[in-house]
């Protein structure tokens, strides 16, 4: 309960110092907070393919933080490492199926994809291929974690679908500020979505 709390507070106080500062809160508490999350994810699992994958996931996820928040833009580092953990996820997830896949799953994501592809395509400019590329992989992510809640309706599953559900909004909010023009409300959306949906991954290690 108490590491909850304290990730919490950490991941609090990232986002209010994007608003107010100061800086050193703003750059600090960010990779902390995966961090934190990887202290509660590394004893919790059996050390199989599954729960090494989603440690794999986080460890990723801070390198694609640090590129993101670096004041130079490491915009394309940061997305690559975001590819590459979401990848890691899905390696989890798929090694977790427990019966026939579901095709319509895909079909709907994919949907979904070329809708906000579309959507984000006039701002693209040189970011269009790997726009495109990192789309699918989240996309896939999430068809995976989709897969292993449709095809064992477990809870760690449940947890896992919904988890790449928000780390797909999060993302989204991301794509807006960022190619559509920045909104005030962004940072909250984007890093209270993406804190909670990294939670819920790790929380798939302790629902057993």
């Amino acid at each position: 309960m108490w590491v909850w709390l304290a990730i919490s507070l950490s991941a609090l106080l990232h986002i209010t110092a994007a608003y107010h500062g100061p800086r050193w809160q703003f750059y600090l508490f960010k990779p902390v907070t995966l961090l934190m999350l990887l202290v509660v994810a590394w004893p919790a699992g059996d050390g199989g393919i599954y729960h090494l994958a989603i440690l794999l996931g986080l460890v990723l996820s801070v390198v694609g933080d640090v590129f993101l928040m670096w004041p130079k833009d490491r915009f394309i580092p940061g997305l690559v490492a975001f590819a590459l953990a979401h990848i890691s996820y899905s390696v989890a997830f798929w090694s977790q199926l427990g019966s026939q896949i579901v095709w319509w799953l895909p079909a709907m994501l994919a949907a979904a994809g070329v809708i906000v592809f579309l959507l984000l395509l006039p701002s693209l400019g040189k970011m269009l291929i790997p726009v495109a590329v990192y789309i699918a992989v989240i996309s896939q992510m999430a068809w995976a974690a989709g897969e292993f809640w449709l095809t064992t309706a477990t809870t760690p599953a449940l947890l896992a679908f919904v988890g790449a559900a928000i780390f797909m909004f999060s993302d989204l909010c991301l794509a807006i500020d960022r190619f559509r023009g920045p909104f005030k409300a962004a940072t909250s959306m984007i890093m209270t979505s993406y804190f909670l949906a990294q939670s819920l991954f790790v929380a798939t290690l302790l629902a057993v």
